[in-house]
């Protein structure tokens, strides 16, 4: 889920940032092994959030690699960027996530999921062999792809993509996961197709039931079809906008005024990874995201808090 950069986020992140900079500590190398029996949480950081890069170590680092899907040479900062963070992870001998954004970002924003097409360059690739020749360590994919994976044109396209990654890493783990709209049938197909080691959704539709912020239905059971069908789930993205006391509330949205609250998003966050932990049992929860200006857990040292909580069980 992309976001713009507004100066009165910028503002507001500066200020939060100092706040909770004493939370940050000195990386030790995070087990890939489960440890707790809950799902491992997955920080997504992206290209045009705040510039702190310093994921702590009990969660796995997730890097966005975004690009324009039409012209990815027009979008050389952010795959530079995103290449030296995850040489910076691997150095320190850390799973990293990496998660293709295939967008059209100029003139004007156009989301992913509603494009028929989707290209991976060459060079791109060319660039994480350098890094990582093997992929061992590594989970790289795509998400949100819904008019895509619903084309089977383009799901095929897809499909020669994950088996070209395969070829170029065969120590990586492949991943997929869909918005809330896509046809649990479709990721299905896609997933056996291009035989993904982890499938699922994300979570961005939320119901407020007697004070608790739940998943809706129909995702817990689109969710639990993936995972009835043999696959290890992912949720790809739990998130809230960082200190809003409505955030459940067209909780992907940037642009709607926040009622100032910072510990409710927090509690939000308990009560849905419970929920998905309890009900799934899923491997992996992105959680987004690290250092957006809409969402960053970097902003709001209680859902940081609650988040490292629910890593220790």
């Amino acid at each position: 889920m992309v976001n713009k950069w507004t100066w009165v986020a910028l503002g507001v992140a500066i200020i939060a940032l100092a706040s909770v900079a004493f939370m940050l500590t000195t990386y030790h190398p995070a087990s890939t092994g489960p440890t707790t029996g809950k799902a491992k949480l997955v920080l997504w950081v992206v290209p045009w959030g705040a510039g702190n890069f310093t994921v702590p170590n009990w969660a796995t680092p997730g890097v966005v690699l975004a690009y324009q899907c039409n012209d990815p040479g027009a979008s050389m900062p952010w795959i530079n960027w995103a290449m030296y963070l995850i040489q910076q992870y691997v150095n320190e001998d850390r799973p990293v996530f990496i998660n293709i954004f295939c967008e059209i970002y100029q003139p004007s924003y156009q989301w992913r999921g509603t494009l028929n097409y989707i290209e991976l360059p060459q060079f791109i690739i060319n660039d994480l062999k350098r890094i990582d020749p093997t992929g061992k360590g590594l989970y790289i994919g795509f998400s949100e792809e819904a008019a895509c994976v619903a084309n089977s044109t383009c799901r095929a396209s897809m499909v020669k993509i994950y088996g070209e990654l395969r070829e170029q890493f065969p120590q990586a783990g492949l991943f997929y996961y869909a918005s809330d709209g896509e046809s649990a049938d479709n990721v299905l197909a896609l997933a056996r197709e291009a035989n993904l080691t982890l499938v699922g959704y994300d979570i961005w539709d939320y119901r407020y039931v007697n004070h608790t912020v739940e998943v809706p239905g129909y995702l817990m059971s689109n969710l639990k079809t993936i995972k009835d069908a043999g696959f290890n789930l992912l949720i790809g993205e739990v998130g809230f906008r960082y200190c809003d006391e409505y955030a459940y509330i067209e909780p992907a949205s940037w642009t709607r005024k926040p009622t100032w609250n910072c510990t409710a998003p927090a509690v939000y966050m308990n009560q849905v990874l419970g929920e998905l932990t309890s009900q799934l049992h899923p491997v992996y929860i992105g959680i987004w995201a690290w250092n957006d200006p809409t969402f960053g857990v970097i902003f709001n040292p209680y859902l940081m808090s609650a988040l490292e909580n629910y890593t220790k069980g």
